[in-house]
């Protein structure tokens, strides 16, 4: 049986993901005690995941998501039997229109998340990058209201991308 983990497993695509992998699924959330953006609990995730299959790099923090692949990358490279998907955004293929200013510190973040998921070389543990557009969770439709179900894909379509 395959054993999972993932990151922000307590809001939106991690909620689900975390749901649908009950009970082979360990989350890992800052309400949980886990903040991503603090090296120690970094160490103390990879720690605790050591018998985890696939670790789901989900959790969202600017430029931090990318320290937690690195650490984890780094504490799994000489591993065959490990996977690792960071969840990233289909906004790193978009040219920004000038009215989106705000949105270029997040395209910037998984910029370089997906640019060290294809670049890492030489380690044995899998890596793979998983994107799509806006997804239906309860912070974007609170964020954009005037959004229709044809503007972004739903929670599980989500959970699908990032577990095919």
């Amino acid at each position: 049986m395959i054993k999972y983990a993932v990151t922000g497993h307590t809001q939106g695509i991690g909620a689900r993901l975390f749901e649908r992998l009950s009970p082979t699924v360990m989350g890992f959330s800052k309400s949980t005690g886990y903040d991503i953006n603090r090296a120690s609990d970094r160490r103390r995730i990879i720690e605790e995941v050591a018998d985890c299959d696939v670790f789901i790099n989900n959790a969202h923090q600017p430029f931090i998501q990318t320290w937690m692949f690195i650490d984890l990358v780094t504490a799994w490279k000489d591993r065959e039997d490990k996977t690792i998907i960071n969840v990233g955004s289909r906004i790193t293929d978009l040219i920004m229109p000038n009215t989106s200013f705000n949105l270029l510190g997040y395209q910037a973040s998984k910029i370089i998340l997906k640019e060290m998921s294809n670049k890492v070389h030489d380690v044995k543990c899998t890596v793979a990058y998983k994107s799509f557009g806006y997804v239906g969770t309860e912070a974007i439709l609170a964020k954009y209201p005037h959004f229709t179900e044809h503007d972004y894909i739903s929670l599980d379509a989500a959970c699908d991308i990032i577990l095919s």
